[in-house]
């Protein structure tokens, strides 16, 4: 049976150099009453988030006291993600998969993930640049190259990594866009602890009907982003299911068919720009859909 979860977004706080900010965030999610959570520490690449101070290591120490105070089954996490390759100009930007920040965020986000018994952390796959880039075997060999060290320390954890089907951006074609990509990249590390996670508001940005390349995934398929927008070439809006175009009677039935049963996570940016009197009864909302789209499963 699918878990329905949402990540710590929805609640972080909004107030710069915030130092409990995802403490605050379990135990409002927790209140709302979804089954999982997803510990999303996407900001760490640009230096946000209290994990990101020298002090890191104590403040997890009081997130894993909240986690094991309220029961929490922290079930999925969004690793830092790297800039699109065709934007990349060295090694030393922000963002860049290269970056030696960032790679210390990421491995960093790893400890976090398995000392908080996190089952599968989402990371996007990177992609190779120059003559290469439309090249499927050299984008799955350079995924090898940055990610190897990463699936190595979350196997010592018994943390898997799911890798996200991806996007095109700006008329970029992107690796790991479609369930054949995907699925060549997840089987050639032949590792029970790399999978797939599908990210219905991704596919639905790139195909008429998703749900081809979601059945290819098959049993790879272990976590899911839920969000939704406009359709083919759109804009990537994180908003709730049924306020863009995603076909979701499609999709719950094919979940069960498939026999997932991870999480149905949500992925949202609704309460970003939101007063905070309305965030609370935007995410009762939100849970509400969510409760109901489990139905059509």
């Amino acid at each position: 049976m699918m878990k329905l979860s949402t990540m710590t977004n929805l609640f972080y706080p909004k107030e710069p150099d915030c130092t409990d900010g995802f403490a605050r965030s379990l135990r409002k999610t927790h209140e709302m009453g979804f089954d999982a959570i997803d510990f999303c520490m996407c900001p760490m690449q640009r230096g946000e988030t209290e994990l990101c101070g020298d002090d890191w290591e104590e403040t997890l120490a009081e997130i894993v006291a909240v986690k094991e105070e309220l029961g929490l089954d922290i079930a999925q996490s969004h690793l830092p993600y790297p800039k699109v390759a065709i934007r990349r100009k060295s090694p030393t930007d922000e963002g860049c998969e290269q970056n030696e920040f960032f790679m210390k965020m990421t491995e960093r986000a790893v400890r976090v993930s398995g000392a908080l018994g996190v089952k599968w952390a989402i990371v996007h796959p990177v992609e190779a640049s120059g003559a290469d880039e439309i090249s499927t075997q050299a984008n799955i060999d350079y995924n090898h190259k940055i990610y190897e060290p990463v699936i190595r320390l979350a196997s010592s954890m018994g943390v898997g990594i799911a890798f996200e089907n991806m996007a095109d951006v700006d008329g970029h074609r992107r690796f790991g866009v479609t369930g054949e990509e995907l699925c060549m990249l997840v089987d050639s590390f032949d590792d029970p602890l790399v999978a797939a996670c599908w990210d219905f508001g991704h596919g639905n940005r790139c195909f008429v009907d998703q749900t081809t390349q979601i059945r290819k995934l098959g049993a790879r398929l272990k976590a899911t982003h839920v969000d939704d927008n406009m359709g083919l070439g759109k804009e990537d809006l994180h908003t709730m299911p049924f306020f863009g175009t995603v076909k979701w009677q499609k999709i719950m039935p094919l979940l069960r068919e498939m026999g997932y049963d991870g999480c149905f996570n949500y992925e949202l940016s609704v309460c970003k720009r939101l007063p905070a009197d309305m965030v609370e009864r935007t995410v009762q909302y939100a849970y509400d859909m969510g409760r109901y789209l489990l139905t059509l499963a």
